[in-house]
């Protein structure tokens, strides 16, 4: 494994490279993971990342940019004003051996630090944690959501298994019709249904699912580049999300991203404190989300 400083975007960077990977982390802006490929002997696949070079989508001062980001939620509004603060400073970053972490300057106005480590346990599996610290004097309750742009190309599918296997197996999926300017169709034929998964093929048209995924696996497929990048977070069982929901899925209008999302559980923080949402990352032989029946890393 090569761990080394670089550019991407003009911004600062490190690149983290195995002989089946390859990750750029921001460290300019964010902190933000812009790029994740996978490698097979002389081939390296395409970016699976959505990265907004042009700077095209944009709320007041906070930029999409795209990539891999960390959202702190609000109890009770989960898309409010505070999710969308501008993370455009630069960040302090941290190189170990099998691994970095990189923290982002204070969040004044709510008090708050926002960090992410990435630690590799093989060539082509690590770990993603995405945090946020009280850093302030004053008390905080959120949870940090886990976003992954990725950039769908053709023939690409998106699967989250359902259920938990128990012999009282229920779930929810939330469809937000309208929010934030946006919306999404109920009867969207871009989501199709298995025994054991919701299925979605980016047709084209902005959409929104969130899930209550006791398995808490998410991934995308594609099948050109033949690879699957998978996503797990562990699921708390009595645990406060939003609407009930640990997972879910947004398109962007004409295919432009498809962003995963694993949310964290709620929380109160006290001064020092530091809550987490830590996924497992991995890039695997590509799955079929129509015909799978067992999932996991």
């Amino acid at each position: 494994m090569q761990i080394r400083k670089t550019l991407f975007d003009n911004f600062e960077a490190v690149e983290i490279k195995t002989s089946k990977t390859r990750m750029i982390v921001v460290t300019g802006v964010g902190p933000r993971v812009a790029h994740l490929s996978a490698i097979r002997g002389k081939h390296e696949t395409r970016n699976l990342m959505f990265w907004d070079s042009p700077r095209k989508y944009r709320r007041k001062d906070w930029l999409l940019m795209g990539g891999h980001r960390i959202w702190g939620t609000r109890p009770l509004g989960d898309e409010g004003e505070e999710a969308y603060t501008a993370d455009n400073e630069p960040c302090k970053v941290r190189m170990g051996s099998r691994g970095i972490t990189v923290v982002g300057p204070e969040m004044a106005a709510y008090g708050v630090r926002k960090s992410l480590s990435i630690k590799m346990f093989d060539d082509a599996t690590f770990e993603v944690e995405s945090s946020i610290t009280n850093v302030g004097d004053m008390l905080w309750s959120g949870g940090v959501w886990s976003l992954t742009a990725t950039l769908p190309k053709k023939g690409c599918t998106y699967g989250f298994p359902l259920g938990d296997d128990s012999n009282w197996d229920l779930f929810a999926v939330v469809i937000p019709k309208t929010w934030g300017g946006h919306t999404t169709l109920v009867n969207d034929p871009q989501f199709s249904f298995t025994e054991h998964c919701l299925v979605f093929t980016p047709g084209g048209r902005e959409a929104k699912r969130m899930v209550q995924a006791p398995k808490g696996l998410m991934g995308m497929t594609d099948p050109t580049e033949k690879v699957s990048f998978l996503k797990h977070s562990p699921y708390v069982l009595d645990g406060r999300y939003p609407s009930n929901c640990n997972l879910a899925l947004y398109n962007g209008p004409g295919n432009f991203m498809t962003e995963m999302e694993s949310m964290g559980s709620e929380v109160m923080l006290k001064p020092g404190q530091t809550a987490r949402n830590t996924e497992t990352w991995a890039l695997r032989d590509p799955v079929d989300w129509k015909k799978a029946k067992e999932f996991g890393i």
